[in-house]
């Protein structure tokens, strides 16, 4: 199964929360409730000192949703503003879930 593709932005002082559900070519739920999903997110730049940020996940798994979280003072230290992520089923397997760009806007004043 390839991975989804979707682009994020959210805004200056704001944080980031999205749920997902994890689901099989057919469209069942897959379970994963002995995975960690993580989600990484990195300047555009790539190169490999890029930082990464990983962001909190709560799930049971069972149902294949997780919902994943970054508060605004996390989004606050990342040192860029455009960037991209990628959301792994756990940090051995390396299979990619979700990619996308993620951008932070200015606030409009």
């Amino acid at each position: 199964m390839s991975a989804a593709k979707y682009d994020i932005i959210t805004q200056e002082g704001a944080g980031l929360s999205l749920t997902l559900v994890y689901k099989d070519d057919a469209g069942n739920p897959i379970d994963i409730s002995t995975y960690a999903p993580q989600i990484n997110v990195t300047d555009n730049v790539l190169d490999d000192t890029a930082d990464t940020y990983v962001g909190a996940f709560v799930t049971d798994g069972t149902d294949g949703a997780f919902n994943i979280t970054i508060t605004p003072a996390q989004i606050e230290t990342w040192p860029f503003r455009n960037g991209r992520y990628t959301i792994e089923l756990d940090a051995v397997s390396g299979l990619v879930l979700v990619y996308g760009k993620l951008q932070v806007r200015n606030l409009p004043y």
